[in-house]
C-alpha cells in the first residue's frame, strides 16, 4: 500500500501500438531493466446503476499470477500470486498525461473481499484479462500490454508529464495518448452494442447473452514476456465439436 501522499496520485500515459516486439527492442536500447511478466484478471465493481463510472471513479479487484520476476538479487522465481484491491479518482490532466487518486491495499484473499463488495451491494460490471511485461526506465514504470479483443498498448507511469513524454520519446510512441481506460475501451468494444459484457478473458470472450466470442492464446515466454497471437472465433453460437469418431480420415 502507497503511504507516501504524493504517491496516492498515479500519474500515467497510455498509447496504442501494433507492435510491441518494436517497443521491448525499444526498451533494450534504452537501457531499461526487465521487471516481471504476468497475467492479470481485473475485475471491476460497481453500484447496480453505475455510479463509480459516471462519476469517472473506479474500483478493482486485481489477481496476478507472475510468469517471471526479477528479485532484489536477480533471481528468477516461477511463478507467484498476489491480489490487489484499488479505488481510482476521477482523472485529470497533466499535460500529455493523466492523474487522479490511487488507493490500493494488498489482499489476502481476493475471494473474501469480493463476497464484502456483493453484500455492500456492489456488482461486478465486467472482468477484463491481460498479459502485461513491466520494465523499469529511468524514473519511470513502462508496461506492455495485450488485451483480448482490445489489442496492445504501452502505458507509462512516472512522476510527472515531463519525464513521461521524455520516455514516451525514447521509445518511439509520437502519438497522442488515450484518455479512456480499459474497461471504458473493453464496454465500447463490446460485440453487443449496448449490452454489457461479462468477461474480456484470453479464455473466453463471454457477453450476457452467454455466447463464447473469443478463445485461445498462448502463455508468456520466459523473461522477455513475449507475447503471441489471440485466435478469435465467429462471434454469435457457440461452435459445436464434432462427436468423437466422426472426423474423416484422410
Amino acid at each position: 500500500m502507497r503511504h507516501d501522499k504524493a504517491r496516492h496520485h498515479e500519474i500515467e500515459a497510455k498509447f496504442r501500438v501494433t507492435d510491441l516486439a518494436a517497443v521491448r527492442q525499444a526498451l533494450l536500447r534504452a537501457g531499461a531493466t526487465f521487471v516481471r511478466a504476468a497475467l492479470q484478471t481485473d475485475s471491476y465493481f460497481d453500484t447496480p446503476d453505475g455510479t463509480l463510472m459516471a462519476g469517472d471513479r473506479g474500483l478493482r479487484l486485481r489477481k496476478t499470477r507472475d510468469s517471471h520476476r526479477v528479485s532484489p538479487r536477480n533471481l528468477v522465481t516461477v511463478p507467484s500470486f498476489g491480489a490487489l484491491l484499488t479505488y481510482k479518482g476521477p482523472r485529470g490532466a497533466r499535460g500529455r498525461a493523466k492523474s487522479r487518486v490511487e488507493i490500493q491495499t494488498a489482499v489476502e484473499d481476493p475471494q473474501a473481499i469480493e463476497d464484502i463488495l456483493r453484500a455492500l451491494g456492489l456488482v461486478r460490471r465486467l472482468v477484463i484479462q491481460k498479459r502485461r511485461s513491466s520494465y523499469r526506465l529511468g524514473r519511470c514504470l513502462v508496461e506492455l500490454d495485450e488485451l483480448p479483443i482490445l489489442g496492445c498498448f504501452v502505458e507509462i507511469e512516472g512522476a510527472s508529464s515531463r519525464v513521461i513524454d521524455a520516455a514516451a520519446r525514447r521509445l518511439g510512441l509520437d502519438g497522442p495518448p488515450l484518455k479512456a481506460h480499459y474497461l471504458q475501451l473493453a464496454e465500447d468494444a463490446c460485440p453487443r452494442a449496448g449490452r454489457q459484457c461479462l468477461e474480456i478473458t484470453f479464455a473466453r470472450c463471454r457477453g450476457c447473452d452467454g455466447n463464447v466470442q473469443q478463445e485461445g492464446g498462448p502463455a508468456l515466454s520466459p523473461l522477455m514476456g513475449s507475447i503471441g497471437s489471440v485466435r478469435r472465433i465467429h462471434v454469435g453460437k457457440p461452435q459445436s465439436r464434432p462427436p468423437r469418431g466422426s472426423r474423416h480420415k484422410p
